[in-house]
């Protein structure tokens, strides 16, 4: 990293300043009306700037230096070259008794600074040509909520907003123990060491979730400690968005470089971060349950009707409105998926491995705009659509975008419709706002005549989409995945389950050829009914979730089990493929007999409501489930990121309003197996 340069390429400077001060004692006591020296407040002023510095921090106050606090502070404010600025200071505060009562630092003579603290922030926020840094003051003072709570910087827009605060205590209280910077300090090491952690959607870690944290550990210290202490900080409208202040990287980001590190990385930049490409390229290459990545080479086979459908549909023949649904995993994303790979002008090329062997192929499509909904809210998902679109950020409204502001820049720029195309609805935030507020306006207008937009949603099926799924099926734009004809998916399957055997497995081998076509054979009779000795099949019933998810999950048990060469062996393997989730995730967790944190941590999730759980919560809860003889009374991070990342294909992801990432079972079914099952049947019986 360079030096000042913190991650994101923005220049981050620190003045973490601790003073002490002169004091006066009688026989070995402090004198009565003396101030406390703060011996300690160089230390903890280190802490914090050693904390700062690992988040990409130049500190630029030296232990011991005699420069005057008040001009290194207004030369730090005023500094044009820098973008990023915290300013700690750990110190005796004071209100003075007459004028407006502003808050004063206590100088190291125990005389107030010139400068009060308002002054600080005025040069910052009084300017608004001039250039100054984002600055958070981080003030360990007593009586700092008065920096806090100006009434002036408290009617501004909070976009407009360049200083922030961060303070020990109320306006009309007390300091105690130097504990705002030791929070400081503990909290900011949490996030570096992953003990605390926002979504990895998140570039950067919300300012008011770091301020809600050492608030807690503040509380956590008086209670300790004695003398309540309340943090005070800059207040915010409950409906301000301030998740993007970059005053703390999110250690966990994954950038879009990151993501798209199997594609020319070149090509990263030019994609929105909402239209999230890699979810695309996985899905469409359909190996994900084998952990193949993005490798060149896809797998999604079958779907022939759906495919000639919607390649059609994406070179702009058929409704101007479909909707694609269907059961949990019953492949929704992985058409979706293949064919946006296909279309895209930027993607086309990198993936041409996973589109080229399509029976019909979508064109190069200039005018298409892709949304992941997964985990995103209406502004974000209108936001994406409006800068795929051309728009730039000056041209968004100050209400945000909405179904007309979108309409017209589809007429604003000549040409055929945009062609949108919307994955995961089922797995937005607040999807029914996006069904009703987006996409049923959207989809009128593009069965309107002359439409300016075209519109694909992919979502599950779900009786809060009814509405949508009513009037694309009015329309004949419905395509419901479920619907496919057994005879269909036993043939597909057979080719998906031979083309993964074929590729870095034991059964690409010659001598294991006929075996692993016996394997596919014996999996696909299983899951479809078709071909078993003992259902007929005009008695078969399908799946409660996708076949093809189905077959990828059994492949890694099989894999894990000596090579079999005997085909009618293979065909009999392949038959014993369970047909219920619940027993494919058994499988699974027999096979990780090696990992004893990941059933107590699905165990834990099976109880979850709502939206889901977060990690801090899922660490106490998950060691209940372990044996008693290794239960803790919480799971230790890095254990618990291991088991999350292991159980990665049982879980659905969600964001709460502070960043915090939620996690829950993607199925119903696995939770009632877990809460009916926890310790997994041999433990059951002991």
């Amino acid at each position: 990293m360079d030096e000042g340069a913190g991650r994101g390429g923005a220049k981050r400077v620190a003045l973490s300043v601790g003073l002490s001060v002169a004091a006066q004692y009688e026989d070995g006591v402090l004198a009565l009306g003396e101030l406390d020296p703060l011996d300690d407040a160089p230390v903890h002023a280190a802490s914090v700037s050693e904390a700062l510095g690992r988040f990409g921090y130049t500190e630029t106050w030296h232990p011991g230096e005699a420069a005057d606090l008040g001009e290194k502070v207004r030369n730090a404010v005023r500094c044009g070259d820098t973008q990023v600025l915290v300013v700690h200071i750990v110190a005796h505060g004071r209100l003075a008794e007459t004028g407006e009562r502003d808050l004063h630092v206590v100088a190291s003579d125990g005389t107030d600074l010139d400068d009060p603290v308002s002054t600080w922030i005025s040069l910052i926020e009084s300017h608004p040509t001039k250039p100054r840094p984002l600055t958070l003051f981080i003030l360990d003072l007593c009586h700092s909520g008065a920096a806090a709570t100006l009434p002036w910087h408290l009617q501004m827009q909070v976009g407009d907003r360049r200083a922030w605060v961060i303070a020990a205590s109320g306006r009309e209280d007390k300091a105690f123990g130097y504990r705002l910077s030791r929070a400081t300090a503990m909290v900011l090491g949490q996030y570096l060491e992953g003990t605390l952690a926002v979504d990895p959607s998140y570039q950067y870690i919300p300012l008011p979730t770091i301020a809600q944290e050492i608030a807690r550990e503040v509380t956590q210290l008086s209670k300790a400690e004695g003398y309540a202490q309340e943090v005070a900080g800059s207040s915010v409208p409950l409906t301000a968005r301030v998740h993007d202040l970059p005053f703390f990287p999110n250690p966990r980001h994954r950038s879009q470089e990151s993501m798209l590190s199997e594609v020319d990385v070149g090509i990263a930049s030019m994609l929105d971060e909402v239209f999230d490409p890699r979810h695309f390229m996985l899905r469409g290459a359909s190996a994900e349950p084998l952990e193949r990545g993005v490798s060149g080479q896809g797998y999604f086979r079958g779907r022939d009707a759906e495919v000639r459908t919607l390649a059609t549909w994406f070179n702009g023949q058929g409704p101007g409105f479909r909707l694609l649904t269907g059961k949990p995993g019953v492949g929704k994303s992985a058409l979706l998926g293949v064919l946006v790979c296909a279309a895209h002008p930027i993607l086309r090329g990198a993936t041409q491995g996973l589109w080229l062997s399509l029976s019909v192929k979508p064109g190069r499509n200039k005018r298409l705009a892709v949304v992941h909904a997964r985990r995103r809210d209406l502004a974000q998902i209108t936001d994406s659509i409006a800068r795929q679109m051309g728009a730039a950020e000056k041209d968004r409204p100050v209400d945000g975008w909405d179904t007309q502001g979108l309409l017209k820049l589809g007429q604003a720029n000549p040409g055929p419709p945009y062609t949108l195309v919307i994955d995961a609805l089922d797995e937005a935030e607040r999807p029914e706002d996006v069904t009703q507020a987006l996409l049923l306006p959207l989809a009128r207008a593009a069965l309107a005549d002359n439409p300016g937009v075209r519109l694909l949603v992919g979502t599950r099926s779900d009786r809060r989409f009814a509405t949508l799924a009513q009037f694309a099926n009015a329309s004949g734009g419905l395509l419901d995945l479920n619907h496919a004809q057994p005879h269909e998916i036993y043939d597909s399957l057979q080719q998906y389950v031979v083309d993964l055997l074929a590729v870095d497995t034991p059964y690409a081998e010659s001598e294991a050829a006929g075996a692993a076509a016996a394997l596919a054979e014996g999996i696909a009779a299983r899951l479809t009914g078709i071909n078993t000795p003992s259902q007929p099949a005009d008695k078969t019933e399908p799946l409660e979730w996708g076949e093809f998810l189905a077959a990828g999950l059994y492949l890694r048990h099989v894999l894990t089990l000596p090579t079999q060469h005997d085909p009618a062996l293979a065909r009999e393997l392949g038959l014993d493929a369970p047909v219920e989730l619940p027993e494919l995730l058994e499988l699974d967790l027999v096979d990780r007999a090696d990992q004893p944190h990941l059933r107590p941590v699905l165990a834990a999730l099976a109880h979850a409501e709502g939206r889901g759980m977060p990690e801090r919560a899922l660490a106490h809860i998950a060691p209940a489930f372990m044996r008693p003889e290794s239960s803790d009374s919480s799971l230790p991070i890095g254990q618990l990121q291991a088991a999350l990342a292991q159980a990665r294909f049982y879980l659905r992801r969600d964001i709460d309003i502070d960043g915090t990432t939620l996690y829950r079972l993607f199925h119903e079914g696995l939770a009632e197996r877990l809460r009916a099952e926890p310790y997994g049947r041999q433990e059951q019986t002991r």
